[in-house]
């Protein structure tokens, strides 16, 4: 069946919703603590819940074939975690340590018998994901996962992340299709520290990253962190300054990511879609637009249609602002349509809304320059 021809799929599952962060109520001082009235947990359920209901509820769902989850198999996930720390996570569930020779989940990931069901559909999700596109069932696929993954590493859960889904996917296109060049764009605000450890010294996966500048993990996705070996060149960091908004992203893509792309051809592209550079989310200060989001998928999608016949999937990351992240979602999936449905801004008017979409300092112009400069050892920018 011919590319054009296709629809796109979203991935969604109940079971996803089984992994309830909890909340906060406790304050600490040096003598004690004291407490107040309950606050989610930033990783709230209700924000996957209602970006749910925003694209049910808009009609785009109903534009879209709704694929399910199902989940992983152990062999999947041992591609890169390891069997310790599988048996570690499952004996924490049960009421065990956070942390022993077989690893360790950090204080910020809760980790249940709910989050375990709910992970392993997620990374099973990924997959799944895959091959409704290689298999030509869809043309793109956005997969609306929970919990997100791009933090985790072979044995340690971090950053609210538990298997590592954008690592499972890519392993399950090679190992399933013989892919030999698979494209990661980890657009989430935060470092995909876990990705980029999976494949630092692989060069059929390109791994693409644009984060906030010295934010989170701590010394993690640094211009001059390129790869090891083989995998030199592979690696492609793109730390942004705070406030850089929609043009200096659409800039980043233009100059960097989009050139880079069309060099390495790959036959897959993978995104780890973290809405949490908007310029309301709690966890950062990027100051992105549900507009700019729409432009970065149409770049992608455009690269997509250019290189590999339209196969794209987009992972669920992160993304804190329980108003706006299903604003944003929307719009990276009615780009993966090609549809605008005439959704109004939440903050339609806002001069803040204005000055993000507007933006674009010359602290940003210098880190696109030297990132363009440090990046041009390998690639033709």
């Amino acid at each position: 069946m011919p590319v054009e021809s296709l629809t796109s799929g979203l991935l969604f599952d109940e079971r996803f919703l089984a992994h309830d962060a909890g909340v906060e109520t406790s304050v600490q001082t040096r003598e004690g603590s004291f407490q107040l009235d309950p606050e989610p947990h930033p990783s709230d359920v209700a924000i996957i819940k209602r970006t749910w209901q925003f694209l049910e509820r808009s009609g785009l769902l109903g534009r879209m074939r709704h694929l399910r989850a199902r989940p992983a198999r152990e062999e999947e996930l041992l591609v890169y975690h390891t069997r310790p720390y599988l048996d570690g996570l499952q004996a924490h569930a049960a009421g065990g340590p956070r942390q022993g020779d077989w690893g360790e989940i950090d204080e910020d990931t809760p980790v249940s018998a709910g989050s375990l069901e709910a992970a392993f559909c997620a990374a099973g999700g990924a997959c799944q994901a895959v091959k409704a596109v290689m298999d030509g069932e869809v043309r793109n696929v956005y997969a609306l996962l929970r919990p997100p993954g791009h933090h985790a590493e072979r044995n340690r859960a971090l950053g609210y992340c538990i298997f590592n889904n954008a690592v499972i996917a890519a392993e399950y296109a090679r190992r399933t299709y013989g892919l030999e060049r698979v494209m990661i764009i980890d657009w989430d605000v935060h470092h995909g520290n876990g990705t980029q450890e999976a494949f630092y010294a692989d060069p059929g996966v390109l791994f693409v990253s644009l984060h906030q500048r010295d934010w989170y993990p701590r010394l993690s996705g640094e211009l001059e962190q390129v790869g090891r070996g083989a995998g030199v060149g592979y690696t492609v960091n793109i730390p942004l300054p705070a406030g850089t908004g929609d043009r200096g992203y659409i800039a980043a893509f233009e100059q960097l990511v989009l050139p880079i792309g069309l060099r390495y051809r790959p036959q897959l592209i993978l995104i780890s879609a973290g809405q949490d550079a908007s310029w309301l989310d709690p966890l950062a200060r990027m100051m992105m637009t549900r507009q700019g989001f729409r432009r970065l998928s149409e770049l992608v999608a455009g690269l997509a249609n250019e290189v590999c016949e339209g196969r794209l999937v987009a992972l669920q990351e992160g993304g804190y602002s329980r108003a706006y992240v299903p604003y944003c979602t929307a719009a990276i999936v009615e780009a993966l349509l090609g549809v605008d449905l005439g959704i109004v801004d939440l903050y339609a008017g806002a001069w803040e809304l204005e000055r993000s979409a507007t933006i674009f300092t010359q602290a940003t112009r210098q880190a696109l320059e030297e990132a363009r400069r440090w990046h041009r050892q390998w690639w033709p920018l």
